[in-house]
C-alpha cells in the first residue's frame, strides 16, 4: 500500500508538474507574439488608422457607456481621394454583431472615448497574440509538439494580419475567432474516437461568438455536418449527436441577440440587417467580377438604387434580397461562373505593390509567398485528407460565401481564411524537414558503414 501511495503521489505531482510547465511555456509565447505585435505597431509611428466603419462601431460602443444601449445614432462617409471622414446625416440604423461594439466600450471605460491608440495596443494585440498562440496548440495536435512553432511564427509573420490589425475593424477579432474555431475542429478530431462534452460545447459557443462578430459561419453548418459524419465514419447516429450539442450551443450563444433584436425592430435580425445590399452588390446584371467595389464601383444599377433607397430601411433590405435572389435563380450558371470569377480576380488574388503603397503596407511582398505555400500545403494535405480535411473545407466554404455574395478585394476579406492557408502551409515545411532529417540520417549512415 505504501508504494501505491507513493507511486500516486508522484504521478499526481508529475501532472502538476507538466500542467505548470504547459502554462510557462504558453504565457512564454503569448509575451513574444505580444511584444512582436507592439514592434510592428511602433514601425508605423501612427498609432492606428481609421475608417467610416471603425467610427460606427465606436459610435454604437460610446451609445453603450453612454446607457443607450447597443444602437448606431450616427452615420460617417469617406471622400474619394480617402483621407477625410465626415459625419454624415444619419439614412440608416447599422445593426451589427455585438462583440466588437462591446470589446470597443471594455477599452473606452478604461482609458476614454474614442481612445483608438488603446484599442489597437491592448485590444487588438491581446488577441493578436492569443491568435499565434492558438496556432501554435493546433500545429501541436496536427504535427506534434517539436514543429508547433513553424505555425506559431508564419502567424506572427503575416504583415497582413498586422496591418489590419492597425484599423479599428473586427478584423483582428474575428480572425482570433476563427482561429479558435479551428483550434477547437483540430481537437475534435484528436478526440473523434471518444469525443469530450467540453469540445462540443467550446465549438459551439466559438461558433456562435464568431457569427456575434460577423455571420459568415451562418451558412457552415451543412459542412460541418458533413464532416462530422465522415470523421465518425458514416456512423449517423453518433454523428448527430455531436452535431445537434454544437448547434445547440451556438443557438445558446447567439439567441440573446435576436431576440433582442426582434423586441427592438419587430423583425428577425439574427446579427445585422446590411447583407442584402451587399447580396445586390455581387449578384446583378451590372455587377463586375475583376475589380473590388470602393467608392464609384459600378455593380448596381444607380436608378435602381436611388428608388430603393428612398424606402423605409426594412423595406429597402427586403427589395435588395428580392432582386438577388431572383437574378441568381433566372441565371444559375451565370452565378456559378461569376462567382468563380470573384473567386479568381478577386478574393485569391495576392495584394499588388499599388495597394501596397497605396494602403501603406509594410511586407506586402510576402502575400503571394504565403499565398503559394498554402496553396501547395492544400495538394500535400490531399495524401492525409482525413486529417486535414477541415481546413480544407473551410477554405473552400469560405472563399465561396464571400465570392457569391459580394464584390470585395482579397487583401481584407481573405484574412478569415489565412489562419486554415497558414496551418497548410506549415505542413509543407514540416514535411520538407522530416525529409531533411530522413535523407541527413541515410547519408551519415551510409559514411559510417562506408568508414
Amino acid at each position: 500500500m505504501k508504494i501505491k501511495k507513493r507511486k500516486d503521489g508522484y504521478e499526481s505531482r508529475g501532472s502538476s508538474f507538466t500542467s505548470r510547465k504547459k502554462w510557462w511555456v504558453t504565457g512564454l509565447l503569448f509575451l513574444i507574439a505580444l511584444t512582436i505585435q507592439l514592434l510592428y505597431i511602433g514601425s508605423y509611428n501612427v498609432g492606428y488608422f481609421i475608417s467610416p466603419d471603425g467610427l460606427h462601431y465606436s459610435n454604437i460602443a460610446e451609445n453603450f457607456l453612454k446607457g443607450q444601449g447597443l444602437v448606431n445614432t450616427a452615420n460617417f462617409v469617406q471622400k474619394d481621394d480617402g483621407d477625410i471622414i465626415r459625419q454624415a446625416i444619419q439614412t440608416r440604423e447599422y445593426i451589427v454583431g455585438p462583440v466588437y461594439p462591446i470589446l470597443l466600450a471594455v477599452i473606452y471605460g478604461l482609458f476614454g472615448l474614442m481612445n483608438f491608440k488603446m484599442v489597437i495596443l491592448v485590444l487588438h494585440s491581446v488577441l493578436s497574440a492569443a491568435s499565434a498562440v492558438l496556432a501554435y496548440k493546433t500545429g501541436e495536435l496536427l504535427f506534434g509538439k517539436g514543429y508547433a512553432l513553424i505555425p506559431f511564427f508564419l502567424t506572427l509573420g503575416y504583415p497582413i494580419f498586422a496591418f489590419w490589425g492597425m484599423y479599428v475593424l473586427t478584423e483582428t477579432t474575428y480572425i482570433f475567432t476563427i482561429t479558435l474555431f479551428l483550434y477547437l475542429l483540430a481537437r475534435y478530431g484528436k478526440e473523434i474516437q471518444r469525443p469530450k462534452l467540453r469540445t462540443l460545447l467550446y465549438l459551439g459557443a466559438a461558433i456562435g461568438v464568431s457569427n456575434l462578430v460577423r455571420p459568415f459561419l451562418l451558412l457552415f453548418f451543412p459542412v460541418l455536418g458533413f464532416w462530422i459524419l465522415w470523421s465518425h465514419g458514416w456512423r449517423l447516429k453518433i454523428a448527430i449527436r455531436d452535431f445537434v450539442i454544437i448547434v445547440m450551443m451556438t443557438v445558446v450563444v447567439m439567441s440573446p441577440w435576436g431576440i433582442r433584436n426582434f423586441v427592438k425592430y419587430h423583425e428577425f435580425i439574427a446579427v445585422s440587417n446590411y447583407g442584402s445590399y451587399e447580396l445586390y452588390l455581387g449578384n446583378n446584371p451590372l455587377t463586375i467580377t475583376d475589380k473590388y467595389f470602393y467608392y464609384a464601383q459600378p455593380s448596381y444599377d444607380p436608378e435602381v438604387k436611388a428608388r430603393i433607397e428612398k424606402l423605409p430601411i426594412p423595406k429597402q433590405e427586403k427589395e435588395y434580397k428580392q432582386l438577388a435572389v431572383a437574378y441568381v435563380l433566372e441565371h444559375p450558371f451565370l452565378f456559378i461562373q461569376r462567382t468563380f470569377e470573384k473567386e479568381k480576380y478577386l478574393f485569391w488574388q495576392p495584394i499588388s505593390s499599388v495597394e501596397g503603397q497605396l494602403y501603406k503596407m509594410k511586407g506586402v511582398f510576402l502575400d503571394k509567398w504565403y499565398l503559394l505555400l498554402g496553396l501547395l500545403g492544400v495538394l500535400l494535405s490531399l495524401f492525409s485528407l482525413k486529417r486535414y480535411s477541415f481546413l480544407l473545407l473551410f477554405v473552400v466554404y469560405y472563399s465561396f460565401i464571400v465570392s457569391m455574395i459580394t464584390v470585395v478585394e482579397g487583401a481584407r476579406y481573405r484574412l478569415p481564411v489565412m489562419p486554415a492557408m497558414i496551418l497548410l502551409g506549415s505542413l509543407v515545411l514540416v514535411i520538407a524537414i522530416k525529409e531533411i532529417g530522413r535523407l541527413s540520417g541515410l547519408n551519415s549512415g551510409a559514411g559510417r558503414r562506408v568508414s
